[in-house]
């Protein structure tokens, strides 16, 4: 039973330790990719303007584009969302315009991925009399790539749950299994059904208690051997003392009522030593 508690626990541990591996490895993935497609886009976004652009990823969820050249907010703002359309990047960003010759800051934007819509024409048609970079920041990536990945999360919660469910049936009908049939012991002519606790006296049947019954299991076990006080102090009771000791010489005294009926069974008293159940 123990042994199959511990197998089932190890085979949990270890689907939970192999479902985590292969979700870092999938979030992983899901960033690499996160970080190509955002790269592409906003290149292709400087390269509309520019013939020399570069994307720099400056951090996970930060990226710096430079252009060095002349365009107006509202084309590289309409340009950003058209291309994030064209590749289903729906998430908030921040768009930053920066002066190209010395870094202040044009145009500051916040853009809801609600305001990333396909067709969204160009309007404006002013170029700014200065040369621009521009950078983007995605305050909310994280909670993008996990959303990504709430198909995999969910089945994988499924084959846990399942796994975890598995594991309680088995273990069930593995208990249930080891649960042996314990057949009674017959002594003379009476009969002990320990797992019912019911001693059977010439066919009369007589309803133990817990503590009757675990001493008449222990004395019938062990026909004509004796029995020391202290076994039966540590088996019944799990600790001794003089008011326990008083209590089970009560005890016994009432099993040999139990048994006076059978002439071919009697329960002796060696003083100070124990007890011994004498089978004719």
């Amino acid at each position: 039973m123990k042994t199959s508690i511990v197998i089932g626990g190890i085979l949990i541990v270890s689907l939970v330790a192999i479902q985590g591996f292969w979700f870092t490895r999938a979030y992983d993935s899901n960033a690499n990719q996160f970080e190509h497609t955002v790269s592409v886009a906003l290149y292709s976004v400087a390269d509309t303007m520019s013939d020399q652009a570069i994307v720099e990823k400056r951090s996970s969820n930060y990226f710096y584009v430079k252009m060095g050249c002349p365009a107006s907010n509202q084309l590289i703002d309409t340009l950003i969302r058209k291309e994030f359309a064209k590749r289903d990047l729906s998430l908030d960003y921040e768009l930053g315009i920066y002066n190209t010759d010395d870094d202040s800051l044009v145009h500051g934007k916040y853009v809801a991925a609600s305001e990333i819509i396909h067709n969204n024409h160009l309007t404006d048609k002013e170029i700014e009399l200065c040369n621009k970079d521009f950078a983007v920041l995605f305050p909310k990536r994280q909670d993008y790539l996990l959303g990504q990945m709430d198909t995999w999360i969910y089945s994988s919660l499924i084959l846990l749950l399942l796994s975890t469910v598995l594991f309680q049936t088995l273990n069930s009908k593995v208990k249930s299994a080891k649960i042996p049939v314990k057949p009674m012991i017959r002594l003379g002519h009476s009969q002990l059904d320990h797992h019912n606790q019911q001693l059977l006296v010439h066919g009369e049947t007589i309803q133990l208690t817990y503590k009757e019954n675990k001493i008449l299991h222990l004395l019938f076990q062990h026909p004509n051997q004796v029995i020391e006080r202290q076994v039966f102090l540590e088996e019944v009771w799990e600790k001794d003392g003089f008011f326990v000791e008083r209590s089970m010489d009560v005890f016994i005294s009432r099993i040999r009522k139990y048994l006076k009926a059978d002439s071919r069974l009697r329960i002796e008293n060696l003083r100070s030593i124990g007890y011994r159940l004498h089978v004719k």
